[in-house]
């Protein structure tokens, strides 16, 4: 007689299939569970895996290149909860020090969003902090720029 044993998801007992160390039931949840699971330690641990699945994501977005912003254009309750969620997850990561972007910037998403219709112009600039908000983009850089007179420098 076969031993029963419990779902490492759900904890209900199950009988292993076939193999003896199985340790997730047949149910399709703690199935979708045990694969991302083990796609996420794959992804962590095998630079070919995390390669090949790097290159197939690019070659994707390649034929696919509006699908996001079709997306978002079609899903205005889903886009506009998940700004709402990724607020609250900004805001618990970096509770006490402060995140590093300003709270009147919520439009910055691309790295080039000046040029070409807003060009900064060359000359000196004054870089004053500004407080902390959201910006889809965590590592960008947000600085406000005043022109300095020519007879304060």
């Amino acid at each position: 007689m076969e031993r029963k044993r419990a779902c490492t998801h759900c904890h209900r007992l199950f009988i292993p299939a076939r193999n003896p160390h199985q340790r997730f039931c047949s149910r399709r949840l703690c199935q979708n569970l045990r694969q991302s699971t083990w796609r996420r330690e794959k992804h962590k641990r095998d630079p070919d895996y995390r390669e090949n699945q790097n290159q197939s994501c690019k070659r994707w977005r390649k034929k696919n290149p509006d699908y996001w912003k079709q997306y978002r254009a079609t899903h205005p309750r889903y886009t506009d909860g998940n700004r709402c969620k990724q607020r609250e997850r900004k805001q618990v990561l970096y509770k006490g020090s402060g995140p590093p972007y300003p709270s009147n910037a919520s439009q910055f998403a691309n790295s080039d969003a000046l040029a070409p219709k807003n060009p900064v112009e060359t000359g000196t600039y004054q870089l004053i902090p500004v407080p902390y908000g959201e910006v889809a983009n965590s590592d960008a850089l947000i600085v406000k720029i005043s022109v300095i007179p020519n007879g304060y420098r």
